[in-house]
């Protein structure tokens, strides 16, 4: 062979391997700028088998200029899969697809192709969603560009989402929801979804101070570890509701809690109907149990104006927390304490009233004044301290009946201090 051969040969070699090179070294990671991603998802609720069957049809566009004249591809996606995801599948119209965990709640999905410029790339995942017998509560959410959604319930089910506005589609046996445009910059969609059927009980009396208490969870079929942890924290605040109020526990009757949908509860975490017993809604919690056990005691104050119920209740329900799950207490401090200086003087407290119904035109303005109520309270204990609150609570009991001046003029008495500033503030 010449040499002019040979060095022919060898510059071919150099050329193939420099374009192998620059080839396998340009691939950009799946999700920056340059491509476009779209997604079908249905959500189908399949009650006797305890799952939500989740499939998520993907479109992937590669519109990336830089991969233009074969100087890179795109060969993975990274894409959103919820925690708690089971039986997770992927595959394209010709085979299966590899995929490995990503960061935080996404997977790393392998294409079986490489996608140049103007290639489009389509696939399926497919997962279960585990819930419980008669409850099932998920989110919606997608990180391609934009998706569609169609959820698909057995129609024995309430159903209730965030999302006002959606479509729902009435068909034989089920009903198909579609909650409109989702992606990137939308926010989840929670689907609430809840089967009515017989109740079951358990039952326990609680010691307490004056008397024994019987306390009874009326709960659904499936949702007896519900029931567990409701019974649980019922017993254990209790007792350290009474030591907190140096009250005993006022009511004459026993304490009977039901497991609760959104209809149920008017959108409420809970309501509290005295003899006839708490409705609880499935997904509340627990300072919202607490909260609904302490209205027994401030029931028996009287109060005139509503701050002064929800504030209390929600006080003695986080003092209550800090005793059994600090650092859940924490995080419900935070979450109470979450509003800024404009909203802590929206409108006055001494004026607020509930509605029956926490529909969305009014839920923000009552969601807020029951910070508001708390972080009043709040701030009279962290100025007082607990000695002052036990005591005006036996005085608030004791009176029967306690308005705005009497609510001032009893914590100024006991605590020694001018309060003007605090009450001022909120009313």
């Amino acid at each position: 062979m010449s040499e002019k051969k040979v060095l022919a040969i060898d510059a071919a070699i150099i050329l193939l391997l420099s374009f192998l090179f620059i080839a396998s070294v340009t691939i950009v990671a799946a999700g920056g700028d340059g491509i476009s991603t779209s997604a079908e998802l249905s959500y189908e609720l399949l009650g006797d088998e305890n799952i939500v069957h989740v499939t998520k049809e993907i479109t992937f566009t590669n519109l990336d200029e830089n991969t233009r004249y074969w100087q890179g591809y795109y060969d993975t996606y990274n894409y959103y899969i919820p925690d708690g995801a089971e039986n997770i599948r992927a595959y394209d119209s010709s085979s299966s697809m590899e995929y490995t965990k990503g960061d935080g709640e996404f997977y790393i999905f392998n294409f079986n192709e490489r996608m140049w410029y103007g290639d489009v790339f389509k696939f399926r995942v497919e997962y279960d969603l585990m819930v419980n017998q008669n409850t099932a509560v998920f989110n919606i959410w997608d990180n391609t560009d934009s998706a569609t959604a169609k959820i698909i319930i057995p129609d024995e089910y309430e159903v209730y989402l965030n999302k006002q506005n959606c479509v729902v589609v009435p068909l034989k046996n089920m009903y198909v929801i579609d909650p409109g445009n989702l992606g990137m910059s939308v926010a989840p969609i929670t689907v609430d979804l809840v089967r009515h059927t017989e109740l079951n009980s358990m039952t326990e009396t609680v010691k307490l101070k004056k008397k024994d208490v019987l306390v009874t969870v009326r709960y659904w079929d499936g949702e007896e570890q519900w029931a567990e942890h409701v019974m649980d924290t019922t017993s254990s605040s209790l007792v350290i509701l009474e030591d907190l109020w140096g009250v005993a526990y006022p009511a004459g009757y026993g304490i009977t809690i039901t497991e609760s949908s959104m209809e149920d509860t008017g959108g409420y975490g809970g309501l509290n109907n005295w003899s006839k017993g708490i409705s609880l809604l499935h997904t509340s919690r627990d300072i919202t149990l607490i909260h609904e056990l302490a209205h027994y005691w401030t029931e028996c104050c009287s109060f005139e104006q509503l701050w002064m119920d929800e504030g209390y209740a929600n006080f003695y329900a986080m003092k209550v927390l800090e005793e059994l799950d600090p650092l859940q207490a924490t995080k419900e401090l935070d979450r109470l304490s979450d509003i800024g200086a404009d909203e802590r003087n929206d409108g006055k407290l001494a004026d607020w009233s509930t509605p029956s119904e926490l529909a969305s035109g009014y839920a923000y303005q009552t969601k807020l004044n029951y910070k508001r109520a708390f972080l009043l309270t709040y701030s009279l204990y962290g100025d007082v301290g607990m000695d002052t609150f036990r005591d005006a609570g036996v005085e608030f009991i004791n009176m029967g009946h306690v308005d705005k001046s009497d609510h001032i003029s009893i914590m100024e008495s006991i605590s020694g201090k001018e309060l003007d500033a605090i009450y001022d503030q909120y009313l």
